[in-house]
């Protein structure tokens, strides 16, 4: 008889070890902090810059106001759109400090409040349409038109 308990109770030891591990990770889950939890969303950061002193926005953004405004413009004309989440600036916003700074994706996510993948995303969607600009602001010179400053310059006389 004390055999026969004994096997029970040990067909008994998986399922309890089943059941301990479930209820572990249901109080780990019911545990986890958050990791965004800043009452500063991506969009507020946005705003405090936008809003903010001009000072503020050159040093994180590493160009004044109306450039921006000019490239946000540039980049919507061209197809950059606002997000259900993220507005056209504010991907703009994470593209130029994340270049500006040389930042990381995870520092970056941490300061504009987004996941990795979100913040990935959007440069990317950011740098594409920056690169399809690129024809259409870069060009070669026009070289039937020679500068005064070179042309009447007698250095460059032999070869003007």
């Amino acid at each position: 008889m004390n055999r026969q308990t004994m096997s029970d109770s040990d067909e008994e030891l998986p399922v309890f070890i089943v059941v301990l591990d479930y209820l572990i990770k249901k109080v780990q889950a019911a545990l986890r902090v958050p990791k965004h939890v800043s009452a500063f969303s991506g969009r507020n950061r946005m705003l405090e810059l936008l809003h903010g002193h001009d000072g503020q926005f050159v040093e994180v953004l590493r160009l004044n106001k109306e450039c921006f405004y000019r490239l946000c413009s540039l980049l919507m004309e061209n197809g950059l759109q606002d997000t259900k989440s993220i507005f056209a600036q504010e991907q703009l916003m994470m593209f130029l400090t994340i270049v500006g700074h040389c930042d990381s994706n995870q520092r970056s996510g941490y300061e504009w409040r987004h996941s990795g993948e979100t913040v990935s995303r959007h440069f990317n969607n950011v740098c594409s349409h920056l690169v399809s600009l690129a024809p259409r602001l870069i060009g070669p010179p026009d070289f039937m038109h020679i500068p005064s400053a070179i042309e009447n310059n007698p250095y460059y006389s032999p070869y003007f």
